[in-house]
């Protein structure tokens, strides 16, 4: 099952895998499911494997990974695979959410679509695809009415599943509520209550849990050959995001390491002009988009978390002189309350609050934290 796995490219669930096996061997699976978990845990390889699994033409050991069914799935072109995700708006149309997208953006699509085959933890990166429209359900009506394979299960895989549109989730809906035989729907999300009632309630709702970052760096190290000290790094700052962790593997992180000391020197000093430059120096010229910020917050977590903890020498490669220092400068610090200023800064970025001043705020709050200040 080993190679089996290596083949759809699950990492770890071993838990969850089992239970989709034992499902599918009950033939007792229902039509519609959620598989709902945090960005970077696999809820797309999972898809895609249950989808191999109910169409793997072995005798055994579904999916055995190389019948030409399965070998089909892996490559997203399996003729009873609709994959439906969101696209660029090009044009108004109702039934053909293709329409008006050019060749060379096109070719862009489909070249996006070949490294989530060769990857399925790759999130697609398509400019301008902001939602799932009604012409894309639309479309999969006619499709899925209209085929007839009756040695296949027809497996629809939404992806992202939150980003339908209003007027796309009722028209999955109606399809919903009265499905083809033989078709089975697979929703993945990282936010199941962004998705209507009335599509939740017709679905089976299953929890992809985060990987631990000891299995992303693993993960890392094996398939990327990153060093153990760096591997260390990424898996800690994706959050169980194993896509996350490959993006940052491939960044300089000594750049994350010194950011994090200097901000650490400017909170610990009791002057706020060091605190306003720092700011603007992360403001202006060193995180320069959403991602950085998220990384650079993720970062500030990971190291109170070791704080609370009272790591030693010897617990990690990471920072373990920093965090004896500031416990012996800082012994009163407020930890909890500190990861929890931190996560609503990355909560408030993501509503796109301004960086300026969320980062102030911030800031000073943890200049209270560190002195355990609980005003």
């Amino acid at each position: 099952m080993a190679e089996t796995l290596n083949t759809f490219h699950i990492i770890g669930q071993e838990q969850i895998r089992t239970y989709w096996d034992a499902l599918l061997r009950s033939g007792r699976f229902g039509h519609a499911h959620i598989l709902a978990g945090n960005s970077g845990v696999g809820k797309d390889a999972l898809a895609f494997y249950i989808a191999a699994s109910l169409n793997c033409k072995a005798l055994d050991k579904k999916p055995c990974g190389s019948c030409r069914s399965c070998r089909q799935i892996q490559n997203l072109e399996h003729p009873a695979l609709q994959l439906i995700f969101a696209l660029p708006r090009r044009s108004a149309s109702h039934t053909d959410p293709f329409s008006g997208i050019k060749d060379p953006e096109m070719d862009l699509i489909t070249a996006e679509l070949a490294t989530k085959a060769k990857w399925p933890y790759y999130q697609l990166q398509i400019e301008g695809a902001n939602d799932i429209r009604i012409a894309g359900i639309r479309k999969l009506r006619k499709d899925i009415y209209l085929a007839n394979d009756p040695g296949s299960t027809c497996v629809v895989i939404i992806l992202r599943a939150h980003k339908m549109n209003v007027e796309a989730s009722n028209a999955l809906l109606k399809i919903l509520e009265e499905p083809p035989q033989g078709t089975i729907f697979l929703l993945t999300t990282e936010y199941p209550d962004r998705l209507l009632d009335t599509v939740r309630s017709r679905c089976a709702l299953h929890h992809v849990p985060d990987l631990s970052w000891e299995l992303i760096k693993e993960d890392l190290v094996e398939k990327k050959g990153v060093n153990l000290v760096q591997a260390e790094i990424c898996a800690r700052m994706s959050m169980g995001d194993l896509a996350a962790a490959h993006r940052f593997a491939e960044q300089d992180n000594s750049f994350w390491l010194d950011r994090l000391r200097a901000t650490l020197n400017v909170l610990a000093k009791e002057d706020f002009v060091s605190v306003h430059k720092q700011i603007l120096i992360l403001n202006n010229n060193e995180l320069e988009n959403d991602e950085s910020r998220q990384q650079f917050l993720s970062l500030l977590i990971l190291f109170f978390r070791d704080v609370a903890l009272q790591i030693k020498e010897g617990d990690t490669a990471l920072w373990a002189t920093q965090v004896q220092q500031l416990n012996k400068l800082f012994p009163n610090c407020d930890s909890p309350k500190a990861i929890k200023a931190i996560e609503r800064t990355k909560d408030a970025l993501e509503r796109k609050v301004h960086l300026q001043l969320a980062l102030t705020a911030l800031f000073f709050e943890l200049r209270k934290r560190l002195r355990g200040n609980t005003a």
